[in-house]
């Protein structure tokens, strides 16, 4: 059985990750790109690094014993090192053995695919790097649909199309009631974007939205193309791991253990998954170019209606 708590840490920091990535003017793989870029190190020479700490110092006798004990691992986190960093391995063992971890995950995640930010903390050990590969999962989370307001305002917009993707909520929260016919999650998504374009506009999408397929069909070959792939995102039906796993994945699910092949299909993974995501990132943007008059044009290619004469019981009522 899973923590309940642990589970809404690991979506809140999902939700965060993706909202950093969503509410940047750069697309999402040139800000990623920037992050893991490789930093790397003044060379280390062994004899000089030997020099350095013998002028302070020989290591404790506390540091050997804890060597000793942790001999198996450190074997197994060199054997690591020399498969998928060779290149950097003096520069790594050059690390105090707390540090060497997170050396590993920062030039790993600018090598490959970008690792968990846990990785770079100093509670997270060898022994844990070992254990499983730290990835980082950008899932469109319940955390990221009850805190929507965090996205920018191009994303809002996306979301009010798209279905709800939970009939009960993980969480407890009520997601299956219904108010005037529309599910109660999507209420408040609805309400925000009335305030964005105009109470008219989101009246005349469906209760429920459109599905993914519809989304894709509709607006594919056209200059919106893009909405299909968010909807695929929100309901974690991408193909690609780093876009449908949710943070609870990381605590519930099958740990990824390290292999050659494994790396390999990560990493093209992440590749796709970079190019969903800038896909939906310029249709975005082009929702916040003159929002109303944008998203008036969109409504009339979903609607088939290219005139979109909105139909005066739908009309926002002037206020007395």
């Amino acid at each position: 059985m899973y923590d309940l708590e642990a589970l809404r840490q690991l979506n809140e920091q999902a939700h965060l990750r993706a909202v950093a990535l969503a509410n940047e003017d750069r697309s999402p793989s040139v800000r990623v790109s920037e992050e893991t870029k490789e930093v790397k190190p003044p060379p280390v020479f062994p004899l000089a690094f030997l020099a350095r700490k013998l002028i302070g110092g020989p290591p404790s006798l506390a540091y050997f014993i804890e060597l000793l004990e942790q001999s198996e691992t450190f074997v197994g986190f060199r054997d690591l090192v020399r498969e998928y960093l060779p290149e950097y391995e003096v520069n790594i063992m050059a690390e105090d053995l707390n540090q060497r971890a997170q050396r590993f995950s920062q030039l790993f995640s600018g090598k490959y695919f970008p690792l968990s930010e846990d990785t770079l903390s100093d509670e997270f050990t060898i022994g844990d790097l070992l254990s499983r590969i730290p990835v980082q999962p950008l899932g469109f989370s319940y955390e990221s649909y009850h805190s929507f307001r965090d996205f920018r305002k191009g994303y809002v917009l996306l979301l009010s199309l798209v279905g709800c993707p939970w009939d009960e909520d993980p969480l407890g929260m009520e997601m299956d009631e219904e108010v005037y016919g529309v599910p109660g999650g999507r209420v408040p998504i609805l309400e925000t974007v009335g305030e964005l374009v105009g109470e008219g506009l989101p009246r005349l999408i469906p209760d429920k939205g459109w599905s993914a397929e519809d989304l894709h069909r509709m607006t594919d070959d056209t200059e919106f193309k893009g909405i299909g792939e968010f909807a695929d995102w929100v309901f974690s039906n991408t193909g690609y791991y780093h876009l449908d796993a949710q943070g609870e994945s990381l605590e519930t699910g099958e740990s990824i253990d390290w292999s050659p092949e494994t790396v390999s299909q990560m990493a093209e993974d992440w590749k796709a998954s970079c190019e969903i995501l800038d896909k939906i990132h310029r249709v975005a943007l082009l929702l916040e170019q003159d929002s109303e008059r944008t998203f008036r044009k969109l409504m009339a290619l979903l609607l088939d209606n290219h005139d979109l004469i909105i139909p005066k019981e739908q009309l926002p009522l002037p206020l007395d």
